[in-house]
């Protein structure tokens, strides 16, 4: 009888101990969408500027910018999924940021594939594929996120984002070889 009791003790102790997931607001998926923008651009500035050779102060800059997105991207999806059902007004304005971010990640994507050559003769094929299997994961999350979450007056135009993203990195995995 006792050992029963210490085990249900012991289970309603833990389920004390987890916390509780904060249903997140439209505005803060927003606030993050923003942020991801921020870390999406400086994260394109980094592609755009390499040229071959990188020195130890780039390899930093374009790391920091990369990881930095990841982040970013990983935060948004958190918390577009404990959000729950959005209401029609608030998909609208999220709809609009994440058409705006849509069309970032396929500028990156487009520098991306213009910087194959480049990358190529520098040796870092390897990584860049790496790194583009992650991206597309996570934007693929993303994307799912936002679908399950976003008003169903707007499913269908997220699902046309993320065809678009995934055409993009299609062609851009493709030219790499990946």
């Amino acid at each position: 009888m006792q050992l029963s009791q210490i085990a249900i003790l012991s289970l309603f102790g833990l389920a004390l101990s987890k916390p509780l997931e904060e249903k997140r607001s439209a505005s803060d998926i927003e606030g993050d969408i923003a942020t991801l923008s921020s870390g999406l651009s400086a994260f394109n500035d980094a592609v755009k500027a390499f040229a071959g050779s990188i020195s130890n102060d780039q390899a930093n800059d374009f790391m920091a910018a990369y990881l930095g997105m990841q982040t970013f991207i990983s935060q948004a999806t958190s918390d577009i999924n404990s959000a729950g059902s959005l209401s029609n007004s608030d998909s609208d304005s999220i709809h609009s940021a994440a058409d705006s971010l849509t069309t970032q990640v396929v500028d990156t994507l487009n520098n991306i594939l213009t910087k194959q050559s480049v990358v190529e003769s520098s040796g870092y094929v390897s990584q860049v594929c790496g790194g583009l299997s992650t991206f597309n994961t996570q934007t693929d999350g993303f994307y799912q996120a936002l679908e399950n979450s976003i008003d169903s007056a707007f499913t269908s135009d997220v699902t046309d984002l993320q065809t678009t993203v995934d055409k993009s990195f299609t062609a851009t995995v493709k030219k790499y070889g990946c």
